[in-house]
């Protein structure tokens, strides 16, 4: 009874889902939520996180305390002063207790403070990868969302090709019955009936593939998605290059990214500079110890430590020069990533203009395929045209409202990559 009922309700959720399909929207939500990508990239900054407030731990003193039990050598001498008897000294016991406190602070260290200050520009350069990752993930969806539109549109249009195929076969059977026809063209239909379906089922295992694919995206099963309407979300298409170029330079999250980069870099330099200047540290030393009982138990030292390392081999030279090279690195990829944006863009508008004649001719061809199968059908039932000049006409019509269909889902997706090179979202 219990396993017919959660095989009710599994059925039920199913139907559910199938019926009102998952939207784009929900998609991308979906995935920003789940993806893995995203998940280990936001575990990142985490990390980033106490990374600043480690680093932010070395402007507080350092307090060590140790308590140790010590077995040693009995050291000792005899002093005799006559007439009194011998005395003896015990410079170390055989075992004694000794506890020390130690406390250190930096007064003055430069490389500190500038490791502080990139740390924290890490952890900025941190949020900008994490955006940088969603923006990736969400082309991702969405492209796939539009793959699996493409591989359900073509699921229809190859049954509405199996619906017109079969009509044209029922009608053909009848013709030949009454003698009109030879059975050539009742062989010619069934063989078409047979390519058609072969290219339904491979369409049928396209869709359920990017279903899969979707599934993995957003981290839940998808059955069934939403069809789009193509015009409400063409906006960066119709734009400028130009404008779209400026909008580039200020929104884009890999061009903010790389700055981020040059400026990190700029202090990993200053960062190695500062370890050519002195280091000022204030320390304090206390200690208990039973280790004699010649010298005072307690002991304590307060000192104030001047260090400069004047000499390591040119060492911090060749360090300094790593360094300058390491940001001169991240200016020329800048730059380059600045060049391949620019390009990527211009080709994206030439690939809309492409697409855009695209779907023009589609529709033109769309409307000619519908009047010539009309045609080709009369001519085919008063006996002055051919089995084979439906069956073309038949592929002419699927074959451009398939173009249609498909290229209007290109353009969109070519929005969406403007979008995600411009830095919209």
């Amino acid at each position: 009874m219990e396993g017919s009922l959660k095989g009710t309700w599994c059925a039920l959720l199913i139907i559910f889902t199938l019926s009102f399909g998952m939207s784009l929207e929900e998609a991308q939500e979906k995935a920003l939520k789940h993806h893995r990508e995203i998940l280990v990239e936001e575990l990142e900054l985490h990390k980033k996180r106490h990374e600043v407030r480690e680093k932010r731990g070395k402007f507080f003193p350092t307090v060590n305390l140790e308590l140790s039990f010590n077995l040693s050598k009995r050291q000792s001498f005899t002093f005799r002063v006559p007439p009194f008897p011998p005395r003896e000294f015990v410079f170390q016991k055989g075992s004694y207790p000794k506890l020390t406190l130690q406390v250190s602070q930096d007064l003055f260290n430069l490389r500190t403070i500038k490791e502080y200050q990139i740390s924290k520009e890490v952890e900025a350069l941190q949020h900008f990868i994490l955006e940088e990752r969603k923006r990736k993930v969400l082309l991702k969806v969405r492209e796939a969302y539009l793959n699996a539109l493409k591989a359900k549109a073509l699921v229809n249009i190859y049954e509405k090709h199996l619906e017109l195929v079969k009509a044209h076969l029922r009608d053909v059977q009848e013709l030949y019955r009454e003698g009109i026809v030879p059975l050539k063209d009742v062989l010619e239909t069934r063989v078409k009936l047979q390519e058609v379906k072969e290219k339904l089922s491979d369409a049928d295992a396209k869709l359920k593939k990017s279903f899969h694919y979707l599934s993995y995206l957003t981290g839940e099963e998808v059955y069934e998605i939403n069809d789009l309407k193509v015009e409400e979300y063409l906006d960066l298409v119709n734009s400028n290059p130009d404008k779209l170029m400026q909008e580039l330079l200020k929104r884009n999250v890999l061009v903010k990214l790389l700055k981020k980069r040059i400026e990190i870099a700029q202090l990993q330099k200053e960062a190695v500079a500062s370890s050519f200047y002195p280091v000022a540290v204030l320390e304090a030393y206390y200690q208990r110890t039973e280790e004699s009982d010649l010298f005072p138990k307690d002991r304590y030292l307060v000192s104030f430590a001047f260090r400069w390392n004047l000499f390591s081999g040119f060492r911090k030279f060749r360090m300094l020069d790593i360094s300058e090279i390491s940001r001169r690195q991240a200016v020329h990829i800048y730059e380059d990533t600045l060049n391949k944006l620019n390009l990527q863009l211009v080709s994206l508008l030439e690939d809309t203009k492409a697409v855009r004649e695209r779907i023009a001719l589609a529709e033109e061809q769309l409307r000619d395929a519908r009047e010539h199968l009309k045609m080709a059908q009369e001519k085919y039932k008063a006996g002055i045209g051919t089995n084979t000049e439906v069956l073309d006409a038949q592929s002419y019509l699927i074959t451009a409202e398939n173009t249609l269909k498909i290229s209007r889902y290109d353009l969109l997706l070519l929005e969406f990559k403007l979008r995600e090179v411009v830095g919209y979202e």
